[in-house]
């Protein structure tokens, strides 16, 4: 896990001035286009910058967040920072969230283990807006392979990247703020504000409704039809 350091800060800088070449950049920027082409390929990997034709630009997701205070920037980051260790498991057989968040809750209280649900499963346990589609909770790093010894014994599976899960465990070394809601651990709203600008799409459309209790401004310059989707 890493935050975007100078050198990548560097990159998102330039790129604010229009679509630039890997030659360019290297130049403008001081490094070998070696260099250049793996940290672009992290940057996309993690979704900052778009890659086309050789093109690179900065993506939705970073056009957004360079224009909100310095204090979210520094927030999304390091949000997106801890998120980026996830562990992927699929229950045998199809239920819904809700089970998903039980068996998270049950087996915290019975092996007394700490979590804190997170990202729009948090989202909707705080406002009821838009159904998750599967429990996402931070755990202790320390306890990472107790939760999945006990969550293979309720027959769950780690899966690969990219594939759909019914629970998501994000590694940390220590729990996020979290409050009690209907009797489960979520992080708190401004958490779960920043954890939906660090991964946009869906997670936008939650931050936006949660702005309006934190007194928040999301200056929307993303896709039309995301915006459809929000108007």
């Amino acid at each position: 896990m890493k935050n975007l350091d100078d050198l990548e800060f560097s990159i998102l800088f330039y790129l604010q001035e229009g679509v630039q070449s890997i030659r360019v950049l290297s130049s403008l920027v001081g490094v070998p286009t070696s260099t250049m082409y793996r940290r672009i390929g992290e940057l996309e990997q993690r979704g900052w910058v778009k890659v086309r034709n050789r093109e690179i630009s900065l993506s939705e997701k970073a056009v957004l967040l360079l224009k909100q205070k310095f204090e979210i920037i520094v927030g999304v980051i390091h949000v997106e920072q801890q998120m980026l260790d996830k562990i992927l498991l699929k229950g045998s057989q199809p239920k819904g969230w809700e089970h998903q968040v039980e068996v998270i809750v049950e087996i915290s209280k019975s092996e007394g283990l700490d979590y804190a649900v997170a990202a729009e499963t948090a989202a909707y346990l705080h406002t009821g807006y838009q159904t998750p589609s599967a429990c996402i909770s931070y755990v202790l790093e320390r306890d990472k392979k107790i939760w999945i010894q006990f969550l293979k014994k309720r027959w769950y599976e780690q899966n690969f990247e990219g594939e759909m899960a019914d629970i998501v465990l994000l590694s940390v070394r220590s729990i996020p703020q979290n409050i009690s809601v209907n009797g489960v651990q979520c992080v708190s709203r401004k958490r779960v504000f920043l954890e939906g600008l660090s991964l946009m799409g869906r997670g936008l459309l939650d931050s936006l409704v949660i702005s309006n209790s934190l007194g928040e401004k999301i200056f929307l310059t993303v896709p039309e039809e995301l915006t459809n989707v929000v108007a």
